[in-house]
């Protein structure tokens, strides 16, 4: 086998299924074996098996197996085995015997030394890999995935929690941000001629009325139910508002060598101007699972064939070929004429 060069980074261990079935197995025959000893337990060492023996293996030794078989292995996360740990400490109590002596509240105190040690840990990777990709791209979906994939290790679980964290950012902390534009490279704009802005703030107007219809209609009959819906409807509104947002500071890019061709926060892709083969505004004659859906509803649609398949990725990060693009340039003309100057 080859060395692999120096500055490569390794790549990450990847848990197999197996890994995973026997991990889990292991917690629950732990699990099982506790319970079989509680029931077993005879009547004068009772107070001792469920306030002690109990809280210590559901606490230390069921989450430390997990640990040592799934998280290590796969160099996940420590934060994954917290949750293990307090379902552990939940479990506990429920058999725990009242008004006796219990190990109980000094594992819980434990777990939390260990989880705030774990989260100051996690917190400054995440602050690392963020920095990092923050130092490599203008894009703020790679910055956040960039970010977790310092945590989990795997591509598609941190392109979605970074995608979440993308939508705030957009919703709430891009208001003064301008878009930006590469030195050497033309924007195109795909929001002002398609009136997408203003569609999106007719669809924001009758969701916000939809809801408040809906929350009256259901609090009548279950009050928890109708606060669920307005969250659902109110989470809704900042996604539509994040990825309005998101169109108007992402135009698309022609520069000397590349197209970058964006729309909101899900797609950036990278077209080298060498791949174009033909730029117009009829449909090509290509497959729709080799198509590159990229324009505003509404918009003037321009179509980009290229001579060579391209591998993109979808929202989760699942990656796919394409032959041609669809955009919608507010200035569809200038638009063709600079791919076909720069190509």
């Amino acid at each position: 086998m080859t060395p692999a060069p120096a500055g490569t980074p390794a790549t990450p261990a990847r848990l197999a299924p197996s890994r995973i079935a026997l991990a889990l197995f292991a917690v629950l025959a732990l699990y099982g074996i506790d319970l079989a000893c509680l029931a077993a337990a005879p009547a004068a060492g009772f107070p001792f098996v469920p306030n002690f023996a109990l809280p210590f293996d559901l606490m230390v030794c069921v989450p430390a197996a997990f640990y040592l078989l799934a998280v290590r292995p796969a160099r996940l996360s420590p934060l994954l085995v917290l949750p293990v740990i307090w379902l552990g400490g939940f479990a506990s109590l429920q058999f725990a015997a009242p008004g006796q002596p219990s190990i109980v509240p000094l594992l819980g105190l434990a777990a939390l030394v260990v989880e705030a040690g774990v989260a100051v840990r996690e917190a400054r990777r995440f602050a690392c890999g963020f920095r990092a990709a923050k130092a490599a791209t203008d894009n703020p979906l790679d910055w956040f995935s960039g970010a977790f994939s310092a945590l989990v290790r795997n591509e598609r679980a941190a392109r979605m929690a970074g995608l979440e964290l993308t939508m705030w950012y957009y919703a709430v902390a891009s208001w003064r941000r301008a878009p930006h534009v590469p030195e050497g490279c033309r924007a195109f704009s795909s929001h002002r001629q398609s009136g997408y802005v203003a569609v999106v703030g007719v669809m924001l107007g009758l969701v916000a009325i939809e809801a408040f219809a809906v929350h009256l209609m259901m609090s009548r009959f279950s009050l928890p139910a109708a606060c669920i819906l307005t969250a659902l409807s109110v989470y809704a509104i900042i996604w539509m508002v994040a990825e309005a947002r998101a169109v108007v500071l992402n135009p698309l890019l022609v520069g000397n060598d590349e197209l970058v061709a964006r729309w909101g926060m899900l797609a950036r892709e990278r077209v080298p101007l060498g791949l174009i083969a033909w730029v117009g505004e009829c449909e090509p004659a290509v497959p729709r699972k080799e198509r590159l859906d990229l324009a505003a509803m509404g918009g003037r649609a321009v179509w980009i064939e290229l001579a060579e398949p391209l591998e993109v990725r979808g929202i989760t990060g699942k990656r796919r070929t394409v032959r041609a693009l669809k955009v919608s340039p507010d200035e569809p003309v200038a638009f063709k004429q600079a791919l076909c100057l720069r190509g």
